[in-house]
């Protein structure tokens, strides 16, 4: 699996270092949409300023996103096309992926004359 992370780093213009290569490897692993400070936690070994500025590296990148769920920014591997829908009551966020976007990004080519080369989607919610 690393050499596999490692070529990934590299095809979106990343060095693959030891700290790109262990918080990208935790977000592929644990799809919990976690803080910063969560990963801090779990990967004591690396400080809280490297891993802040690891993420800004990998959402720079477009590996990784940074979702905002009403108090905090959250990370999440993006190596599947999905959406989330962020609960606005608890702050939970969903992987989502039973909506086609071809014909979104084919309606936003058309109007803007663009050539579309990916998207970022958030749905928000609130508990009846």
């Amino acid at each position: 699996m690393e050499q596999d992370l490692k070529e990934l780093l590299q095809s979106h213009g990343l060095k693959a270092t030891p700290q790109r290569l262990i918080v990208l490897e935790y977000l592929i692993k644990h799809q919990t949409h976690p803080t910063a400070e969560q990963i801090h936690e779990d990967l004591e070994n690396i400080s809280l300023a490297t891993v802040y500025n690891t993420l800004d590296k990998l959402v720079d990148s477009e590996l990784v996103i940074a979702i905002n769920d009403g108090s905090k920014r959250r990370y999440d591997y993006y190596g599947e096309p999905h959406y989330h829908v962020v609960n606005k009551t608890t702050g939970e966020i969903m992987n989502v992926d039973n909506f086609d976007f071809r014909p979104l990004m084919e309606a936003a080519r058309k109007a803007s004359g663009l050539n579309i080369t990916g998207y970022k989607v958030e749905i928000y919610g609130v508990e009846d």
